[in-house]
């Protein structure tokens, strides 16, 4: 008998509190860990006639039609889950700071998870996190920040630069992340405040900042201020030549 279909398309997967349908799992190349933003789709263990596994060398290189097929060359193109069904979204230098990189993923649902880019300089090779708080000021923590049923009540409402949290490294920098977006502020990540090495290991998944909610009449706005990969890519690029005029200039 032929392969089973997928009948049940779409299921509801969580990022923190918050519910997105998503592919069900026997439709994915990879999984979607539950409690996660995102994840990188897995790539499964190649199979051939009866189900058998292959191994990594018939799998490197299989001949189908007379052509020679690289099987891993094939799944490191497989976009991931954030790739699919979120919407990158960038804002270069943060109030003027450079380099200050933040990232936004767009959900279709209006759900926006808040990231640093890749350029942020706490990325870099080299820097290490000491700790990091949502402590904003005496007065405000996003750590108390309380949300309840369907409208989000007693979620704290931010500005495009209201700060989420503040980043302390061991050479003394300090960094403030900010939201970027108007909306209801609906989780933050505690994990990374015991696990700060996973805002670089993983910063676009489990190192994620918060995740927040725009109004629904300003959802197709919110994105006015933002760059498009391709514009940000442009940005990065213009650093470089900046940067390298800069060397020739000194020399």
């Amino acid at each position: 008998m032929g392969q089973t279909s997928c009948v049940r398309k779409f299921l509801p997967r969580k990022i923190g509190r918050c519910l997105l349908l998503l592919p069900a799992e026997d439709c994915l190349p990879g999984r979607l860990a539950e409690g996660e933003p995102t994840t990188t789709a897995r790539a499964e263990t190649p199979r051939g006639a009866g189900g058998k596994e292959v191994s990594s060398a018939h799998a490197h290189t299989a001949r189908g039609g007379g052509e020679e097929f690289d099987a891993e060359a094939a799944m490191a193109t497989v976009p991931g889950v954030t790739e699919r069904y979120f919407t990158r979204w960038y804002k270069p230098d943060v109030k003027g700071n450079l380099c200050e990189d933040h990232c936004v993923l767009q959900h279709s649902n209006r759900i926006c998870v808040i990231t640093i880019a890749d350029a942020h300089p706490v990325l870099q090779k080299g820097k290490q996190i000491e700790s990091i708080s949502y402590q904003i000021s005496a007065n405000c923590s996003r750590l108390q920040n309380k949300v309840s049923g369907k409208s989000k009540r007693g979620a704290q409402f931010l500005t495009e630069l209201a700060p989420l949290c503040r980043i302390f490294c061991t050479d003394g920098d300090e960094y403030t992340i900010y939201s970027c977006i108007r909306g209801k502020l609906i989780e933050v990540n505690e994990n990374i405040l015991e696990n700060p090495s996973l805002l670089q290991e993983k910063p676009s998944t489990e190192g994620y900042i918060a995740v927040v909610l725009p109004k629904f009449e300003e959802s197709k706005r919110i994105t006015e201020g933002l760059l498009t990969r391709k514009e940000y890519e442009e940005v990065l690029a213009k650093r470089l030549i900046t940067l390298h005029d800069t060397i020739q200039s000194e020399n």
